[in-house]
């Protein structure tokens, strides 16, 4: 069986469960495990990842307002290589490679080929999309040990945190435009004992306005832009901190501000949401939660407060 995974989490979840022999082809994002960088490349972005925040929303939103993919998919050699089972999503066409795009690619070169697409809106989405994967690449039993296996984590932090005290928390997703987390965020927000003040579980995130922060003053945030690494986030972390509002927020003066990789975790529905979910934990609970700790950046070492 040939695989070509198109999404960074299809991917983890596929090397997880012992297929990264059959994997013959990736995203231009999947990064993880490292071998997973060492395969055939299928995708390319049609916008500078490495621009500003603002100009990457502005970007894309062109694009999308135009009818026009963000991604692009070589055609040719994915009829070279000829899977026999593809990999990918139809969660949100601004994050990854569009359903579309590779029934599209697909349908005249290898017609023949399984599409196996994704969209995971919650935490038990995501698990369910492990087994999903399992049943069709014949590794049911790996994945419902790992499936077990998270769930037995995700059961552990909830018997912990179910009747502590319940800090506020926002969760910035976007930095320019300003827009706070969905999906599964809010829900793994109360599972690791806070209370998620915006963005619905289930539903796309959301764009606000920064004295709306201001307005109902989180006890803590956490800032997880989508598809950035820590170092990337604090290029552009000055669209934040340059506000009027910025220095007005209680969780900014109380040293509550916490930076983490949204690209490894709080952004990629594979097995690491559980990570994701510990990483939380630490953050809203830290008298409790030792472990992930040291994947969250506080930035009281990097700006000071009256």
């Amino acid at each position: 069986m040939k695989i070509a995974s198109l999404l960074p989490s299809n991917t983890e979840i596929a090397f997880a469960l012992g297929l990264g022999a059959q994997i013959i082809g990736v995203s231009h994002e999947c990064d993880f495990p490292a071998e997973a960088r060492t395969k055939p490349i299928l995708t390319k972005s049609k916008i500078n990842q490495h621009t500003r925040s603002g100009e990457i929303d502005k970007d894309v939103m062109s694009l999308v307002k135009k009818g026009l993919s963000v991604y692009d998919i070589d055609a040719e050699k994915l009829k070279a290589l000829r899977p026999d089972i593809i990999l990918t999503q139809d969660q949100c066409d601004v994050c990854a490679v569009s359903l579309r795009d590779v029934e599209e690619a697909t349908r005249v070169c290898i017609p023949e080929v399984q599409i196996v697409s994704l969209k995971p809106a919650n935490l038990k989405d995501i698990l369910h999309d492990i087994l999903i994967i399992g049943k069709a690449t014949n590794k049911c039993e790996e994945a419902q040990a790992l499936v077990k296996s998270l769930t037995k984590r995700i059961e552990e932090v909830k018997k912990k945190t179910q009747n502590l005290e319940r800090p506020t928390l926002c969760c910035i997703e976007w930095l320019q435009p300003l827009m706070t987390a969905g999906n599964w965020i809010p829900e793994m927000i109360e599972i690791a004992g806070g209370k998620n003040i915006f963005g619905r579980a289930g539903k796309h995130s959301l764009k606000i306005a920064m004295n709306e922060i201001l307005r109902l003053q989180p006890d803590k945030i956490v800032i997880a832009p989508c598809g950035f690494p820590i170092s990337r986030t604090l290029q552009d972390i000055g669209f934040l901190t340059a506000t009027p509002e910025w220095g007005e927020l209680k969780a900014v003066r109380q040293n509550e501000v916490y930076v983490v990789d949204g690209n490894a975790y709080f952004n990629r529905p594979s097995q690491r949401i559980v990570d994701t979910l510990e990483i939380l934990a630490a953050i809203i609970h830290p008298e409790l939660f030792t472990e992930r700790r040291e994947l969250a950046l506080r930035l009281r070492s990097m700006y000071s407060y009256e």
